[in-house]
């Protein structure tokens, strides 16, 4: 029995924790806000020359030059790529060599680097690279990059409407007046009569952009050894990329995206131009030839590129490939994953080249493959900008094909494998759960069960490193969003014993089609365990923002420089799918839909069945480069290959997967886009209606 005297040793203890953490809690947000530094050009910083107002700073005199910086020898890498082998391989290099230095000079030598380069590719990734391996600095909060590299993540005229409001000269620069720069601004992405325009909103989503960055960051490709099933992951991150994307396309009233690449259209006219207007990215004419001489950045040609593709479906189709040794080791959709991607775990990456990344660089630097004019790269050349080009998914969707060819060689899934037995499900809803907020925007009754709700707003952003001082300015944007909803099932164990269940959610469009023909559009929009009781009944309730796809709230960089963020609830690496994105648009009409759930032993499929399972997981692995994936199941389960029935044929579809597993359910939704929620959109509408009824009212007038 405790004692009054170790109560009391007992409440000493815990005060000095709680005082402890509480150390530990302002020493890291005062970390925080000193990270900053490194993220801000200062054009007040004594070695530069405070006259200069171009684009990069020059230093007074050499001996200035920060003493990390002399020492690693740093310099910027013009059109800098993570594509690039050498380029990302250097980076490396100086961010492990800088992770071991003191931090706070570390922080130094990047707030010079971002004063000489301010809007520099390279000097972002070399930083948030250094701070992600800095043991000081691993867990701290790094600002979003859309805030402190605003220029690969918003168009030019919108940065220069948000310097003209600050009072800067942006006409100058633009070369034209206020109203044709209105007008500029508003136009979207792509040419008028390009239909891919009207998702241009969905692909410049800085979210998505955002997700896309971090990805790469958390997943380089070189040097390091890859991550536990990394080839698997860059497999089916991009897959579900593709099957959101095709989701988008197909309630616009577009076709599924058609792959480009060797043997897809590859020596054929790339009939999709694209112009980004990014102040770093230059622009592609439709109907424009891929060259079949060596492209400078990949330092390749689309003739070998094309030899390396037949040399890995010729391994597909044999079911292993060759290493350096000429050792045959077995296709697995990790060793097919590395080897495309072409990271550390590539299994012969001489015999199987680089396809993936050589493969945007071909695209990136079409308008000039030699060099010789010194003009800058396409959007595909970066991996912040890369979704934003059509050509993108185009690529991608290639690449996909390469792994449906081993998905095609794998197993079926029998029905019968897929089932847990004592496990039923049954009662699934959608329930709709609307904030005041969503309530004062909405002028009509919804419907509150099986029903999405999408609406487009206008969003305002905080960015810097635009302009000679280090004020921000304001920079608008659409952005897509839903309605808060949760899921709702009664999930019974019949079971003696305990078990831990994993409920697998997917979204899939109604179609008419087989469904192994349909098998790559089910969008994963949650996994998630619940442990229960021998003979137990669960009604289970989750909430959309608990969804293991996306990505955890990221403090701004207001947050962090306020104090307002928390380390321990926030995002840092950034990966994961945007909230806002995770239900698809719809039609105004109600696009019609189903949600597929399947329960999963857990104590089977879990790595760590024990282990704690936050953020987002699914798309992006755990934080931690050393842990292993959670799920051991195929990513995508159930529908990573084909599925049949007893006899062993295709399964035909939904209903028919369900009717014969009870741990599996369906219901249909109906997804409905309520229109633009932008108090100015309306404000315009209004007075336009107003002018209209004005002139009919004079027209009356005379006619009387």
């Amino acid at each position: 029995m405790a004692t009054a005297v170790d109560a009391k040793k007992g409440g000493l203890k815990d005060n000095y924790n709680s005082c402890h953490q509480h150390k530990q809690s302002n020493a890291s947000k005062e970390l925080n806000k000193q990270i900053l530094r490194a993220f801000l050009h200062d054009p007040k910083h004594k070695s530069f020359d405070k006259g200069h107002k171009g684009e990069r700073f020059r230093c007074k005199d050499e001996k200035d030059v920060n003493e990390f910086v002399k020492e690693f020898e740093i310099d910027d890498i013009p059109h800098f790529s993570v594509f690039q082998e050498d380029h990302v391989g250097e980076a490396h290099e100086i961010a492990v060599q800088m992770s071991r230095q003191p931090i706070e000079q570390v922080i130094d030598a990047f707030a010079y680097l971002r004063t000489c380069y301010p809007s520099s590719p390279y000097i972002e990734h070399l930083s948030r690279v250094t701070f992600m391996e800095h043991p000081r600095t691993r867990e701290c909060l790094l600002p979003p990059p859309e805030q402190t590299m605003p220029y690969s993540y918003f168009r030019e005229n919108s940065m220069m409407w948000g310097l003209t409001k600050k009072g800067e000269d942006a006409m100058v620069v633009m070369g034209t007046n206020k109203k044709h720069h209105r007008k500029m601004n508003i136009l979207p992405t792509n040419a008028k009569f390009d239909k891919e325009r009207c998702l241009s909103w969905w692909r410049e989503d800085l979210g998505l952009l955002n997700h896309f960055y971090n990805w790469h960051l958390s997943y380089p490709y070189p040097p390091n050894p890859p991550r536990d099933r990394q080839g698997e992951l860059f497999a089916y991150m991009h897959q579900q990329m593709l099957a959101r994307y095709d989701f988008e396309r197909l309630s616009r009233g577009l076709p599924r995206v058609v792959p480009y690449g060797p043997g897809y259209g590859w020596n054929k006219p790339l009939k999709e131009g694209f112009n980004p207007k990014l102040k770093f990215s230059s622009a592609r004419p439709a109907n424009l030839s891929l060259g079949s001489e060596n492209y400078s950045f990949a330092k390749t040609s689309t003739e070998e590129l094309e030899k390396f593709k037949d040399r890995i479906q010729f391994a597909i189709a044999r079911g292993f490939l060759y290493d350096k040794n000429e050792v045959k080791v077995k296709m697995t959709m990790n060793n097919l994953g590395n080897t495309i991607l072409a990271n550390e775990g590539s299994i012969n990456k001489t015999l199987y080249g680089n396809v993936h990344n050589h493969g945007h660089l071909i695209i990136a630097n079409a308008n000039d493959p030699s060099g010789m004019y010194n003009m800058a790269p396409g959007p595909m050349h970066e991996d912040q900008t890369s979704p934003r080009d059509p050509v993108f998914y185009r690529w991608h969707k290639f690449i996909d094909q390469l792994f449906e060819e081993h998905r095609f060689t794998m197993d079926p899934h029998k029905a019968k494998d897929l089932q847990f037995s004592g496990v039923e499900l049954e009662n699934l809803n959608v329930k709709l759960e609307p904030e005041d907020y969503h309530k004062k925007k909405v002028d009509k009754p919804l419907d509150t069960k099986n029903h999405f709700y999408t609406y487009r707003e206008g969003k305002k952003y905080d960015v810097y490193n635009t302009n000679k001082d280090q004020e921000a300015i304001k920079v608008k944007t659409q952005s897509m969003d839903h309605i808060p909803y949760s899921f709702n099932m009664k999930a019974k164990n019949k079971n003696r014993g305990d078990v831990m269940v994993c409920f697998r959610v997917f979204l899939v469009p109604e179609t008419d089609e087989p469904l192994d023909d349909w098998r790559n559009m089910f969008v994963e929009l949650d996994k998630f365990v619940e442990s229960f009781k021998g003979g137990e009944t669960k009604e289970i309730n989750r909430s959309d923002k608990d969804s293991s796809v996306i990505a955890a709230r990221r403090a701004k960089f207001e947050d962090i420089k306020d104090g307002k963020s928390n380390s321990a609830t926030q995002n840092n690496c950034g990966c994961g799918w945007p909230l806002n994105l995770l239900i698809p648009r719809g039609t105004k009409q109600g696009m019609r839909g189903q949600i597929f759930v399947l329960a999963s032993d857990w104590m089977q499929d879990g790595e760590n069945p024990q282990e704690h399972l936050h953020g987002s997981w699914s798309y992006c692995g755990l934080k931690d480069r050393k842990s292993k994936y959670p799920d051991q199941r195929p990513m995508g389960y159930p529908f990573d290959r084909l599925i049949v029935d007893k006899k062993g044929k295709p399964m035909r579809d939904l209903e028919t997967l369900v009717d014969n597993m009870d741990n599996s359910c369906k219901t249909d939704v109906n997804i409905t886009f309520l229109g633009a929620w932008d108090d100015e959109n309306k404000k315009q509408k209004d007075d336009k209606k107003e002018k209209n009824d004005d002139k009919k009212e004079k027209k009356d007038e005379k006619k009387e």
